[in-house]
């Protein structure tokens, strides 16, 4: 088994090999919205809609992912590009999903968050 590691394809695309099924499917960085932690599995959720269930934690893909992905809370990961806006120490994702912040996290968050 090779250590898990970010990927690079021959034109540039950076991504990470996720196992599917009885193979490993490419998943482009850009396309992972969110990962969300459920115990000993990490769920990863892709633009296109689909959802990936990993079985290694989220703490795993916290230290691996580049900047623009930010742990916001205990269970969560995002990718702030995704970020569509803030509200009462909340995020919203451009898939409309809410995510609350640790309090920890709003002020560095909304630091880092791209303008609009």
């Amino acid at each position: 088994m090779t250590a898990l590691q970010l990927q690079r394809t021959p034109n540039g695309l950076e991504g990470i090999r996720l196992p599917l099924n009885s193979y490993k499917t490419f998943v482009p960085l850009r396309d992972i919205i969110r990962l969300e932690g459920q115990r000993n599995y990490t769920l990863f959720v892709l633009k296109s809609g689909h959802r990936i269930l990993v079985s290694k934690t989220i703490k795993v893909y916290e230290l691996l992912l580049p900047a623009n992905f930010i742990r916001v809370n205990r269970g969560c990961i995002i990718n702030i590009t995704y970020v569509d806006f803030s509200f009462n120490g909340n995020f919203r994702l451009k898939d409309g999903y809410k995510i609350p912040v640790s309090r920890r996290n709003v002020k560095r968050l909304e630091a880092l968050r791209p303008a609009a």
